[in-house]
């Protein structure tokens, strides 16, 4: 074997070297960018969950809320209850978390204003009243708090 063709074989081997260590670095972004890409799917699939069980949830604090004192309705009222306690107990467990509102300055990012009000004795921009509870899953808001804001 001459010189010439051991220098050939030498870089034939170095290109093939080079060629599967392209590939090999290509594989493992590939392999980390469809991490990401599940992680990103896994989650926009909670937010979704999530998203359509907050009303069945606002529902049942609605009935809560509106059920008649009479005793007879006790039994329902705490079976109600409990079902809202456990709605609760696993949207924490996913990460969901509501957003403070009465007392609170509002914050563009976490609250939408539904109304302006006066005659409070409370700070220009202090929430005054919650309208509709907002929700954050993994610290972003998935759907912000509707609330009236003093002027």
């Amino acid at each position: 074997m001459s010189n010439d063709e051991l220098e050939e074989y030498k870089q034939k081997t170095e290109q093939y070297l080079n060629n599967w260590k392209r590939t090999a670095a290509d594989f493992e972004n590939y392999k980390k960018r469809q991490e990401k890409e599940n992680r990103e799917l896994i989650q926009f699939a909670q937010e979704v969950t999530v998203v359509k069980i907050l009303p069945t949830l606002e529902s049942l604090e609605q009935a809560l809320k509106t059920s008649p004192p009479d005793e007879r309705f006790q039994n329902w009222s705490q079976g109600v209850l409990k079902i809202v306690q456990q709605l609760e107990k696993t949207l924490l467990e996913m990460g969901v978390e509501k957003i403070k509102t009465a007392g609170e300055k509002f914050n563009y990012e976490l609250h939408e204003a539904v109304e302006m009000v006066d005659g409070t004795d409370q700070e220009s921009g202090t929430i005054t009243e919650e309208i509709q509870s907002g929700y954050k899953l993994n610290n972003k808001v998935i759907r912000p708090a509707k609330v009236k804001v003093k002027k």
